[in-house]
C-alpha cells in the first residue's frame, strides 16, 4: 500500500462551515496527522480534556492545519508538505483546495481550532520563512489544529466542551463539522 505522503487527496466538496482558506487559485489547506499505526498522544490528551469537560469521546485524532495563501500551485504545496510540514515516516498529509472539507477518517465530528485573525501566528510566520528558504513564493501562512472526535454527542454539547477544553475563546475561533 502506498503511504499517504506519496499521494494527495485534493478535495473540492463545498462545506457548510467557513474555512480559513479563501476560494480561488493559490489557497490551500494542508492537514498533517500521524499515520494510523502510531499512537496519538495528543489525541489521548485531548480525549481526556474532553472527558473532564463532560464529553464522552471514544477516541480523538489530532492533526496540524496549515492555511497557505499566495501565488502557489499544487506542485509548490506538495514540496512544502513533503519537505517541511510532514515527517513522512510517521505522518501523512492531505491537501484541500479552496473551501474543500477535510476528510474525517470515519469519525463522527471534526473540530478545527484557529487563532483569531487579530492574533499573531508566530508558527505561521516561521513556516512562511522556511517556505521562502525552500524557494517557494512568498505566501501568508496561518496554523491551526484539527480534532477528529469519535463519540455520540450533540452539537451544543460538543461546542461547550471544545470551548472549555480545546480552544481559548479569547484567542481562538473554532468550527464544528459532522463527518459523513
Amino acid at each position: 500500500m502506498m503511504p499517504m505522503s506519496d499521494k494527495t487527496v485534493v478535495l473540492t466538496k463545498e462545506s457548510s462551515e467557513p474555512k480559513p482558506a479563501a476560494a480561488g487559485p493559490g489557497s490551500y489547506l494542508v492537514e498533517v496527522s500521524l499515520k494510523p499505526d502510531f499512537t496519538d498522544a495528543e489525541g489521548l490528551s485531548a480525549q481526556w480534556l474532553l472527558h473532564c469537560a463532560g464529553l464522552p469521546a471514544r477516541g480523538v485524532r489530532v492533526g496540524r492545519l496549515y492555511d497557505l495563501r499566495g501565488p502557489l500551485n499544487l506542485g509548490h504545496v506538495h514540496v512544502a508538505a513533503r519537505e517541511l510540514l510532514c515527517d513522512c515516516v510517521t505522518q501523512e498529509f492531505r491537501i484541500c483546495h479552496s473551501s474543500g472539507a477535510s476528510p474525517h477518517n470515519g469519525c463522527l465530528w471534526c473540530v478545527e481550532v484557529w487563532l483569531k485573525p487579530t492574533v499573531t501566528d508566530t508558527v505561521g510566520e516561521s513556516v512562511r520563512a522556511a517556505l521562502h528558504d525552500l524557494g517557494i513564493p512568498d505566501v501568508s501562512v496561518r496554523c491551526g489544529m484539527s480534532y477528529h472526535i469519535a463519540g455520540k454527542c450533540g452539537r451544543h454539547q460538543l461546542d461547550k466542551a471544545v470551548a472549555r477544553s480545546l480552544a481559548n475563546p479569547i484567542v481562538h475561533r473554532f468550527t464544528l463539522g459532522e463527518a459523513h
